[in-house]
């Protein structure tokens, strides 16, 4: 089975701008912590926080993208589902953003049908649905679910319409069972599978956000941060045996021994949030 190599950068990149490091240093670095010998992809952007997708520092941005061109790696630019209230700011940073989309950013992650119906009206560049998209059930402590073989439950014609609607190139997946089956993707899509860790859940309200703020402001959905969840992570202790962690507003656990079937070639796009520089001392337990 044909793996391609990817990096996934969202939700972490603003760490990145704390390195001493180059950004080619650290991409090599990476590749060589998920096993990688090359990397053909580099996703940037957020899944899960349009206040992090707001607030990336463009000229990180920029350095990030201009090194990919410059190593021939290409890029993935991830888009989180925008409240309305952010929705005109994203848009027109989107299209500062645009300057790139005929160099190595050459793809769009979306994780809404709005924003699906957006890039492909406004946009010519290959269209991925993100893993919001996919609804399959994601708890390693239900064995009666979790130690099954999944077969996504998003593949119907209804898809198939969708796909043919809206032009999607690709579709992006979780390690959520102890195998995923693959046998029924509709032709021609790419498969994008995250690995090590699997996102179990997500929420509106951000608690690292409330860290700094009065105890009558905190837990408010979509409130402005200053990006404290850089600055460390949490980790949980469930007791059995698997890594918990909060990145951002997403609780995940790693899942290293799920086995892909039915598919001939998907992309592994590794999540380095285990990397030495990132996971450190300061991470706070729960």
């Amino acid at each position: 089975m044909e793996q391609i190599s990817c990096l996934n950068f969202c939700d972490i990149m603003n760490y990145l701008n704390q390195e001493e490091e180059t950004i080619e240093a650290i991409i090599k670095k990476t590749a060589k912590k998920a096993g990688f010998e090359h990397v053909e992809r580099i996703y940037i952007g957020s899944y899960f926080c349009a206040q992090y997708f707001l607030h990336m520092d463009d000229i990180l941005f920029d350095d990030i993208v201009t090194q990919a061109k410059n190593m021939k790696i290409q890029v993935t630019l991830v888009i989180p589902v925008i409240p309305q209230k952010d929705l005109n700011t994203v848009l027109k940073k989107l299209e500062g953003y645009s300057e790139y989309f005929e160099d190595c950013l050459d793809e769009i992650t979306v994780n809404d049908y709005g924003m699906l119906a957006y890039i492909h009206e406004n946009y010519e560049v290959r269209l991925n649905m993100g893993r919001l998209f996919m609804k399959d059930y994601r708890d390693p402590r239900y064995p009666a679910y979790f130690k099954t073989v999944l077969k996504p439950k998003i593949f119907t014609k209804y898809l198939i319409r969708l796909i043919e609607q809206y032009q999607i190139d690709g579709m992006e997946f979780e390690l959520t069972h102890v195998s995923i089956n693959f046998e029924n993707k509709p032709k021609g899509i790419v498969i994008g599978v995250h690995t090590p860790f699997c996102y179990m859940t997500v929420g509106q309200i951000c608690e690292y956000a409330s860290i700094n703020k009065q105890i009558e402001k905190k837990f408010r959905p979509n409130q402005s941060c200053a990006k404290e969840c850089q600055e460390t992570i949490i980790r949980y202790d469930m007791q059995d045996g698997r890594e918990w962690i909060r990145v951002g507003r997403a609780i995940y656990f790693d899942n290293r021994d799920c086995e892909i079937e039915g598919v001939s070639k998907y992309r592994e796009i590794y999540f380095p949030v285990e990397w030495e520089g990132f996971i450190n001392e300061d991470i706070s337990s729960t």
